[in-house]
């Protein structure tokens, strides 16, 4: 036969790609499928045994006996034919098959008369070559010589499978060679082909054992007792006799019966013995180890009975534990594609084909498979106003400008509305000119973030109870109205209202009539001014108003009592009327200032004249008002002392815990307990520590005096301190940190420092970096006041806060609808962002159960307890560990009926 095109499997790139993939071909010589081979022909008795591996264009001879030459071309292989089944190929005489008659191996040398080759099947349908068997006359082939040369083909798959892991145990596999060489050689007494079989799994580090029928022991050699966990000295040639007995404790109870069947079975149909079970590990050692056993039924050769059956024992747990660490693996891949929320995406960029998984499918709402696998189904779907920016965003990954791929853009569902997806891919294969070839990715469904980051940005914007701007949109709005009257372009006017006893309504009907009678008054409001006019809620009862274009004054003050008017109307709340009034201070621009801070602090004191004069009045701001500020600077004068004389205080209020319902940690409150006037709170001198800068000295002798008093504190309460803008704009607060903590001793874990929204404005870069460097010495961070100020998320993303504290306002309003989704959602991207929520201002208990059942994790505020002075802190912290009886002995036995319901 001459050559020509030889049928080749229908898989043959795949069993190319698998072949190649073993990095097998090439290698040197190895002993153990060199002594299979040698075992092969001599249990065979014929000249030539082979383990040959066919590629592309040859066969090349792993393991070779009674032959020169290290392989053939493919087409004179019969190899090549042996791989087209898993079925052994049986050549009884070459001459007489006209597949080979006139092939050059059966016309010259070596003269191939018998040829039988058994596939090595690595997996079903992939057969990388064969072990086979060559003689140069005639002969046949029974079935069971197929089925022993399988199995011999089977020992070598084994060795394939373990190749990957040859190199590492290169050496111990070498002198297991040699150790049981030694053995062999002192066996003498055993058939020539159990000799060499002997040899061969030696080879392959196995334990080879052999029992004789009617005995009841099972000899082993020293690696078979060794596998078996029997202790053997080292170094040890000798035999070891081991009781069936002895061998069945070994055997783990779940595999013994097996076992034994399989023993059965080989005798009662004289088949080979193959099985795999598990035996305990050495004494002194915990669980089992795999082995691999093979048997083969030797017949006396005198009386033709079976009289023994001879086997070797492989030690395969490395494969076990490796084939049950894969299919634990995929099953938690399968798992993960299944339950998550992932759709995944292959794109063959060169083809424009793109695979597309179910879960890509159905998370718009498509039928698997019901969108094209192409790229255009992509551009297609994708926003026509997102479509650019993704494009050039996989524009640079392509370029090599970016990392991978990421993209937030909106996408079509077969409903026809938009929904908001994260794209991540990278590329993944690239051709020699590095331009891409295929990209994978997933996409993450971010609709519900999205909207989540729409209601804070809304909440950011507006307020909460009333849907009116808040104070940070109004004064971006006042500044760009300023900034063009100063440009010459007219005249505007700024309106500050106060509602006149709503504190009486407030604690009256209490907070909830005082909430719908703020709403109320917030609708009447826009009611009555122009569409062009801006009302803003600014906290409390306090609202404003500008009036962006003016032509006299008179219109501001008609325009005034226009909303006293409309303020005065009775109000229906929950079936009680009642009235309020409201007292307004107008300032005008550019008359009164033509920034929004002069012109606030004009209206702010045309509103303090008109209150004082006649409440339900409004007041135009004159020059004359500005002796107030001589009392703001007689006050300052006294602060300044004050703060020379240790004139101020710190007082502590707990922060619960919800999940353990115990006391974690305190804030640390200033108080001013002035020598005239008693105590002072917060809010009145505060801003004007910090408008004269007296906030430095004082922020720096709180942390000081409150990480002293914390470093008292048993156990591991924090304590938190608010930091001011201010802080933050002038050089030392860092050293204020580290000297404050360095003369406590405190932990700097032990330390939050409370900063507000309107702190990261200022210069967010600097402040950023900032609290990073704070952050690296362990000191912990809170975002105060969330919601009240500007709320920008990419503060939450560019500085990962420990804890975000929900502004009372919303706690308050908690009950409504609304609200509650706003502190849902902030609860969400605090837990995404790994940090804690704590509402703050919470008075009642339905604020309590509602707070805990959104997903808040700490409480502040008077239903846990009010501030309490120093002494009196330590006092709670040491009275009891049980957080109800420290409530009884500082705050009676009404505030613990208070507490007790919470906890319920």
């Amino acid at each position: 036969m001459g050559r020509h095109t030889l049928p080749l499997p229908p898989n043959e790139a795949e069993r190319l790609a698998a072949l190649h993939d073993l990095r097998i071909l090439d290698t040197a010589p190895e002993a153990h499928f060199d002594a299979v081979c040698s075992t092969a022909a001599a249990l065979f008795s014929v000249p030539m045994a082979l383990v040959s591996l066919i590629d592309r264009d040859r066969q090349w001879f792993k393991a070779k006996c009674g032959i020169t030459v290290d392989g053939t071309p493919r087409d004179l292989a019969f190899c090549a034919y042996a791989i087209l089944s898993d079925d052994a190929l049986v050549v009884e005489d070459a001459t007489t098959d006209p597949r080979f008659a006139n092939n050059p191996l059966v016309t010259g040398e070596p003269g191939i008369r018998f040829y039988a080759g058994a596939p090595l099947v690595l997996r079903t349908g992939i057969r990388l070559g064969t072990l086979c068997i060559i003689d140069t006359k005639p002969r046949s082939f029974s079935q069971a010589l197929r089925t022993q040369l399988e199995d011999l083909a089977g020992i070598v798959v084994a060795h394939i499978e373990l190749h990957r892991k040859q190199l590492a145990v290169q050496a111990a596999l070498e002198e297991r060679t040699r150790a049981q060489a030694d053995i062999l050689k002192a066996r003498r007494a055993l058939e020539e082909t159990t000799d060499l079989l002997r040899l061969a799994q030696e080879a392959a580090g196995a334990g080879i054992w052999y029992w004789s029928l009617g005995e009841d022991v099972v000899h082993n050699s020293p690696e078979s007792a060794r596998m078996l966990g029997f202790a053997v000295e080292p170094g040890s040639a000798d035999w070891i006799d081991i009781s069936k007995a002895e061998w069945a404790e070994r055997v783990h109870p779940d595999d013994l019966a097996m076992v034994r069947a399989a023993h059965v079975a080989a005798l009662r149909d004289e088949t080979i013995y193959k099985v795999e079970y598990r035996v305990k590990q050495p004494e002194g050692t915990n669980g089992y180890r795999w082995l691999m056993s093979f048997g083969r039924i030797i017949r006396d050769a005198q009386t033709g009975r079976i009289s023994r059956i001879v086997g070797l024992d492989l030690d395969v747990t490395e494969r076990h534990t490796t084939q049950e660490a894969l299919i634990k693996s995929e099953a938690r891949l399968a798992l993960a594609l299944d339950s998550g929320s992932d759709g995944l995406w292959d794109w063959n960029i060169a083809t424009g084909h793109v695979w597309y998984s179910d879960r890509w499918h159905t998370m718009l709402g498509y039928v698997p498979g019901e969108i094209e696998p192409h790229i255009r189904s992509w551009t297609d779907l994708t926003h026509p106003d997102d479509l650019q920016q993704a494009q050039s965003l996989l524009k640079d990954h392509f370029e090599g400008r970016s990392h991978s791929y990421v993209c937030e853009h909106r996408v079509r569902t077969k409903a026809g509305a938009y929904s908001w997806i994260l794209a991540r891919g990278r590329v993944v294969a690239w051709n020699e000119q590095r331009a891409p070839l295929r990209i994978v990715g997933t996409y993450i469904d971010i609709t519900e973030r999205k909207a989540a980051e729409e209601r804070i940005a809304y909440m950011a914007c507006h307020d909460a109870l009333t849907g009116l701007p808040n104070r940070t949109v109004f004064r971006e709005q006042l500044k760009r109205r300023l900034a063009e009257v100063r440009r010459g372009r007219g005249q505007a006017a700024l309106l500050c209202l106060d509602l006149d006893r709503f504190k009486t309504v407030n604690d009256t009907l209490g907070h909830p009539a005082g909430d719908d009678l703020l709403c109320q008054i917030a609708a009447r409001l826009r009611a009555t001014v122009r569409d062009s006019d801006v009302v803003a809620r600014l906290g409390g009862d306090e609202f404003a108003i500008i009036v962006p274009h003016l032509d006299h004054p008179h219109q501001a003050s008609k325009l005034a009592q226009r909303l006293i008017d409309a303020v005065g109307q009775p109000l229906d709340l929950g079936g009680h009327l009642v009235t309020v009034g409201t007292s307004i201070g107008i300032a005008l621009a550019p008359v009164n200032g033509d920034t929004p801070e002069t012109l606030f602090k004009h209206a702010d004191l045309a509103l303090y004249r008109a209150k004082a004069a006649a409440r339900n009045n409004y007041c135009f701001y004159e020059a004359g008002m500005d002796t107030a500020v001589e009392t703001r600077m007689r006050l300052e004068l006294e602060m300044r002392e004050a703060v020379m004389c240790d004139g101020f205080a710190l007082h502590y209020q707990p922060v619960l815990r919800l999940a353990e319902d115990r006391i974690v940690g305190f804030e640390a409150l200033m108080r001013w307990p002035h020598p005239a006037h008693g105590m002072i709170a917060p809010d009145e001198f505060i801003p004007l520590a910090e408008e004269t800068g007296l906030i430095v000295p004082l922020g720096s002798w709180a942390l000081h005096e409150a990480c002293s008093e914390a470093a008292s504190w048993p156990g591991e309460f924090t304590v938190a301190v608010n930091v001011s803008a201010v802080q933050f704009q002038r050089p030392g607060l860092e050293q204020s940190v580290l000297s404050a903590l360095e003369a406590s001793g405190l932990a700097p874990h032990r330390l939050v420092l409370e900063i507000t929204e309107s702190v990261l404005v200022q210069d967010a870069e600097a402040v950023i970096a900032c609290l990073h460097r704070l952050r690296n010495l362990g000191v912990r961070t809170a975002l105060d006041d969330f919601g009240t100020g500007y709320s920008s998320l990419s503060y939450l993303r560019r500085f990962p806060f420990d804890r975000i504290k929900i502004d009372r306002s919303f706690i308050r309003e908690i009950g409504d609808p609304g609200a509650a989704a706003i502190v849902r959602a902030v609860v969400g991207i605090a837990a995404q962002l790994g940090a804690t929520v704590t509402a703050e201002g919470v008075e009642t208990t339905e604020q309590f159960e509602q707070v805990r059942q959104k997903g808040c994790t700490d409480v502040q505020g008077y239903l846990v307890s009010r501030p309490l002075t120093a002494e009196k802190a330590a006092e709670f912290i040491g009275s009891s560990t049980s957080t109800e009886q420290a409530y009884e002995r500082l705050c009676g036995a009404e505030r613990l009926d208070q507490h007790c319901a919470c906890a319920a």
